[in-house]
């Protein structure tokens, strides 16, 4: 059971089955969605529920991602799950998390700390990243080609300078 979560919540563009696909999209109108009520400055009803709703799919996410995460390190042990929480995406998962419980209702608004992460609800835009297959091929070629990558920009850098000295 938790092996097919695993292949519906991966992001693995090689091996792609429907229902992969429609979690995915299902998990991008999500985060778009949410974002709407961040662009008003007054919060109604809708976007009330909005958030609600966007922050239970996101928990329900990340509760996923940490019970598979066994299966995304290859790694049948304890470890993999102490790993996750510290990954930089479950990370913004769970910042993303928290900063929607100063809106969830009164008796969450007691916590102070909380508030700071109202700021921190933007990073919801990140999530999209782990959704984008395209955005993922391209992360992974930015990954990889890293050194090639800085090499021309330090040279792109030095050639800019270089020009820019001269035209004095």
């Amino acid at each position: 059971m938790r092996k097919k979560i695993f292949r519906i919540i991966a992001v693995d563009y090689d091996e792609q089955d429907k229902y992969s696909s429609v979690y995915d999209a299902i998990m991008m109108m999500v985060i778009i969605i949410s974002l709407i009520p961040l662009t008003f400055k007054t919060n109604n009803y809708l976007f009330i529920v909005i958030d609600r709703v966007s922050i239970v799919v996101f928990i329900i996410d990340y509760l996923l991602r940490w019970i598979t995460a066994d299966f995304e390190y290859k790694n049948n042990s304890l470890p993999a799950f102490v790993i996750y929480p510290f990954t930089p995406m479950a990370v913004i998962d769970l910042v993303v998390i928290l900063s929607s419980f100063t809106v969830l209702g009164n008796g969450f608004k007691i916590l102070k700390v909380l508030r700071l992460f109202r700021t921190f609800r933007v990073l919801r835009a990140f999530k999209v990243l782990r959704y984008s297959k395209s955005l993922v091929i391209i992360l992974d070629v930015l990954q990889k080609e890293k050194q090639a990558l800085t090499a021309v920009a330090t040279l792109t850098t030095g050639y800019i300078l270089f020009f820019c000295a001269c035209n004095i």
